[in-house]
């Protein structure tokens, strides 16, 4: 049944990859509803990557512990979160509730709500909760899976592409970064990411390291380090395995800075992890370690992308589960030089473009 609505919420609050990967549904939403009033409610870390996002009206921070790394903490229990948050949907007097977060408690809190219409995965149990059910799709890549809580809606898709926000002033705070360090403007600059929100997606530091100094060696390569201040240390066990000089801008700057430092590179190379897609989202080429998680479902959208992974009998598994990270750790840093090597040599050659 189509959706005739003026004010919409939008709950997406989590991780920082599942919020760079709502902007296709985003986009759409809003060219289906130009007038409405649409909100967005995000973990306030998280939501920093769609500041400046014209498809909403207002980002609503979703101040609550989860097992991310990155997420928030509060000073509410469950039972106050849930109060509170119930009490500012039914005060906001939402149409429409798209429950882009696969749990029973979201799910939850806008049926309590009494918004008229929630469309949501029928997930968790909780189909009895919403007007209009989506089927959850484990074969296809999630931005696939939100596009599709329009078109149960018979909302148009008409795009799919992902987008971000930097302003013109963090791209010039970068570029004179780059020149602070010596840097030219043709040399081979490339994003390491080491760190993940879950350790069963990390990758041996070493093995990063020796890559590296490859890629040194071979192309005189330039390092970005982004990431939270208690990021920095990973890559200062990296540094101290070479003479790499990287620039470390851990801790230093906002998630919308390290967009404009992610379009001012050449390629991401690293592990699953929120990083990965804001550089996919920025436009540059992803070499992407994967591990527990599916690249079906999570993998770098868009095209110019490469995943490695082993892919193990028990693969997929749920990472924060895991006793060890096998299937991370079976990956050899010349696995990642032979990847590497080939997708360097597609940049350079213009077979893959930006």
């Amino acid at each position: 049944m189509k959706l005739s609505a003026n004010k919409i919420l939008v709950m997406r609050y989590r991780f920082i990859g599942d919020t760079v990967l709502t902007v296709p549904f985003l986009r759409n939403l809003r060219n289906s509803f130009p007038e409405a009033r649409i909100d967005l409610m995000v973990e306030p870390f998280s939501g920093q990557v769609l500041e400046g996002c014209p498809y909403v009206d207002r980002i609503i921070p979703f101040e609550f512990k989860t097992i991310h790394t990155y997420s928030s903490r509060s000073t509410r229990g469950k039972l106050g979160a849930f109060q509170h948050y119930w009490s500012l949907i039914r005060r906001e007097g939402y149409d429409a509730a798209f429950v882009l977060k696969r749990s029973l408690s979201s799910a939850a809190l806008v049926f309590a709500a009494g918004v008229s219409r929630r469309i949501g995965f029928a997930t968790e149990g909780r189909g009895l909760l919403l007007t209009d059910r989506v089927p959850y799709r484990h074969d296809q890549h999630e931005v696939e899976n939100f596009l599709d809580c329009l078109r149960c809606l018979d909302v148009p898709v008409t795009s799919k592409g992902l987008e971000l926000w930097p302003l013109p002033e963090h791209e010039r705070n970068v570029q004179e970064r780059f020149t602070r360090k010596g840097w030219a403007q043709d040399d081979l600059k490339v994003v390491i990411h080491a760190a993940a929100s879950l350790p069963a997606k990390m990758w041996p530091l070493d093995r990063f390291a020796r890559v590296m100094k490859h890629l040194q060696d071979r192309y005189h390569a330039k390092f970005i380090y982004t990431g939270s201040g208690n990021d920095s240390a990973f890559y200062k066990d990296i540094e101290r395995q070479g003479t790499f000089s990287g620039l470390n801008l851990c801790g230093t700057t906002s998630l919308r800075e390290n967009i404009a430092a992610y379009k001012a590179c050449d390629l991401f190379f690293g592990v699953d992890s929120g990083p990965m897609h804001m550089a996919a989202a920025a436009g540059i080429p992803v070499v992407a370690l994967f591990g527990p998680t599916d690249e079906r479902k999570w993998g770098p959208w868009g095209s110019g992308h490469v995943i490695i992974s082993k892919r193990l009998a028990c693969h997929p598994c749920k990472p924060h589960k895991c006793g060890n990270n096998e299937c991370m750790t079976q990956i050899t840093a010349n696995d990642a030089i032979t990847t590497l090597d080939t997708r360097i040599t597609e940049i350079r050659s213009g077979t893959v473009t930006r």
